[in-house]
């Protein structure tokens, strides 16, 4: 087995092609109740705060699943050719031996208390929400193998750590829009990430006596589940308007139809038709870069 480099086991620890992404979701929240950019300062600070926020979730979650992950690893070599962006950087490294058990912990709590500081600057109620993402993760992580509904525990972490970016700009947001922001991302999640990820490994999470909504409702309904809370994200998107004033309504209305059924809706009714690996990690992927274009489109609407 080749070497991995310092630098790739980190990022893969983190997976950080979702830690990145992800600081979408309260960069999204925070525009959408200001209703313009925020201040360059804020800006600046609240992206390093999510960004290791995030950072520091995914690596708790490897860390905390590393004992499965290889186990998982070592019963099952997958030899799919569906490319999966969970395998940018090295894939579960403590799992794989390659980081140890401690150097995880260290990064989860240098990068934790990175963003605990940076989210406390900005509002101690920032902070607050970041420990209780942090909180849901932990749970979500114990209830592995106990039952298929901690996916909605993983939808209300991503929906709270969003939501920082909300109160980040704003003590007093509209009520429509938060309910709504936190209905977008944590349906988002769990339609979009959560069961398309978990429905590529039913055969080994059997096996393994991981507890999921694919394994619970079997592939075609759990597919179902998955359309029906995209379905949800897409309707919460195109309300966002009527919750909050955006500038060129039509403009975002537009763009925000073009990210809905281009990384969405389109994947995911190819994936209802097909019922393949391959057709539900391109769900996954697309579904991925999904927060970030509704971020751009909410961004370019304010002009």
């Amino acid at each position: 087995m080749p070497k991995t480099g310092a630098a790739r086991k980190f990022i893969g620890l983190s997976r950080m092609t979702h830690s990145v992404l992800d600081v979408a979701h309260p960069a999204a929240g925070a525009i959408l109740v200001l209703g313009s950019a925020p201040p360059l300062g804020i800006a600046a600070l609240g992206l390093l705060s999510a960004f290791s926020g995030f950072t520091a979730v995914f690596a708790l979650n490897d860390v905390m699943d590393a004992k499965v992950d290889a186990e998982k690893m070592a019963k099952y070599a997958k030899d799919s050719e569906a490319f999966d962006l969970d395998s940018v950087g090295a894939r579960h490294p403590i799992a794989q031996g390659s980081l140890s058990r401690r150097a995880g912990w260290v990064w989860v709590a240098a990068w934790g208390l990175v963003s605990l500081v940076t989210a406390f600057l900005l509002k101690p109620l920032c902070a607050a929400l970041l420990v209780a993402a942090i909180a849901l993760e932990v749970l979500y992580c114990r209830l592995l193998r106990v039952t298929h509904w901690k996916a909605l525990l993983s939808g209300l972490m991503v929906a709270t750590g969003g939501l920082a970016g909300v109160f980040a700009v704003s003590s007093s947001p509209a009520p429509l829009a938060v309910v709504l922001f936190a209905l977008w991302a944590a349906s988002w999640e769990i339609g979009g990430r959560n069961i398309p990820n978990d429905w590529s490994d039913i055969e080994e999470d059997i096996n393994l006596g991981v507890r999921t909504l694919p394994i619970r409702f079997g592939r075609i309904a759990s597919s179902r589940i998955a359309a029906a809370f995209a379905t949800a994200t897409i309707l919460c998107s195109l309300a966002f308007p009527f919750a909050v004033p955006v500038r060129n309504q039509e403009l975002y209305l537009g763009l925000a139809l073009a990210a809905d059924f281009v990384l969405l809706a389109g994947p995911a009714l190819r994936w209802l038709r097909d019922q393949t690996t391959e057709a539900a990690m391109a769900y996954f992927n697309k579904a991925c870069f999904y927060p970030l274009a509704l971020f751009a489109a909410l961004a370019i609407g304010l002009i």
